[in-house]
């Protein structure tokens, strides 16, 4: 998939802009603080629906306007597609080919977007990890963000009741029918993810192998709450979390949250067998970062024969020159790629590959 053509009107600092992207490596530099991200924020609203920078979509629409347009033409190896996003004062509406749409306006993600924060993926906490999970690996199963909107939905509603409880406001017997619903999302959650996993494990080992030159051997093992060692379906890990529940129900309440579940887990990624969060190099550990990116653009290429959009956000330079070039051969003449930067010198690139550089300054690109 790759994007013709972008238009924004009052998006961020952009009044009125149109962007006409090459195939492959596009490159917007420009001093800092110009507009730079905004471009990769609007294209990636126009594949996901959303913001990778807020939640709150009012800060998207430029302070001198009320509302916000986003206009794109996307087109797969199969279809052409017009994806509009309007954007208003607590209001959005999303049309493909003209027909109102609710969540993701492909139905896929899409993008691939890799900016300087996902270097901390490694070494940062778990929450970052679960997010890289819940994603960039849960879409690639069709009822995975379904579950854990459910799953969350009950894990709030779960703790303000062991409050109640904690306080004596409520019996513990009311606890049970949100017990039976946390466990059934979190097996749902589990299940699914151990089944992705399983999917993308052999592929990042090879990928991680490639990238390190074939010396360092690589591994993604899932940490769960749950001793999840021996169950093989969903029901089994169901009946594990009850039962493992039933047990800690009374530090539950007297802690008044939910020690057990999807929520509290975490990924472990080992070089030649030991924790490369503490011990890999730093440059290890930004190897094991882009084969992640990497295996997200090879399994969306493999799930649905079409390879996603690059995004890649003031990253370039945090990597060294071998992965840079690294990340340009792999998927330079494959794959739409935007790329910001404030340089352009010894970008890793080969001259020859097909590239267009776009020069951003206060709202406005030539």
């Amino acid at each position: 998939m790759f994007l013709k053509q972008l238009e924004l009107n009052n998006f961020r600092n952009y009044h009125k802009q149109v962007l006409e992207p090459g195939l492959f490596l596009n490159i917007l530099t420009g001093q800092n603080a110009q507009g730079k991200t905004n471009i990769l924020e609007s294209i990636y609203m126009a594949c996901i629906g959303n913001s990778f920078r807020t939640a709150k979509e009012k800060e998207i629409i430029n302070w001198e306007s009320d509302f916000s347009y986003i206009h794109s033409l996307l087109q797969t190896e199969q279809h052409s597609l017009q994806v509009n996003i309007f954007l208003k004062q607590g209001f959005k509406k999303i049309e493909v080919n003209g027909s109102l749409k609710r969540g993701s306006p492909l139905g896929w993600p899409g993008v691939v977007l890799f900016t300087a924060d996902d270097l901390a993926l490694v070494k940062g906490s778990p929450f970052e990890r679960r997010r890289f999970l819940d994603l960039e690996v849960g879409p690639f199963h069709p009822q995975y963000a379904h579950n854990l909107a459910r799953y969350q939905r009950v894990l709030v509603q779960r703790n303000n009741l062991l409050r109640e409880v904690r306080q004596k406001r409520e019996e513990k017997s009311s606890l049970q029918v949100w017990d039976e619903q946390l466990c059934r999302y979190g097996a749902k959650i589990l299940s699914i993810r151990l089944e992705l996993l399983k999917k993308f494990s052999p592929l990042l080992r090879s990928l991680y192998r490639e990238l390190a030159a074939g010396v360092e051997n690589f591994d993604i093992r899932y940490k769960s709450t749950v001793k999840l060692e021996g169950l093989n379906s969903e029901e089994e890990i169901y009946n594990k979390l009850q039962q493992q529940m039933y047990l800690l129900q009374a530090e539950e309440i007297d802690r008044a949250q939910s020690l057990l579940g999807p929520h509290r887990d975490d990924l472990i990624f080992f070089i030649n067998g030991r924790d490369a969060r503490i011990y890999g190099s730093q440059g290890q550990q930004r190897t094991i970062v882009l084969t992640l990116k990497i295996a997200q653009i090879d399994l969306w290429k493999e799930e649905l024969d079409e390879y996603p959009i690059l995004l890649l956000d003031d990253v370039i330079f945090e990597l060294d020159h071998d992965r840079r070039q690294a990340i340009f051969e792999r998927i330079g003449s494959l794959v739409q790629t935007f790329l910001t930067t404030t340089k352009t010198e010894d970008i890793g690139f080969s001259k020859e590959l097909n590239h267009k550089t776009f020069t951003v300054s206060h709202g406005s690109i030539i």
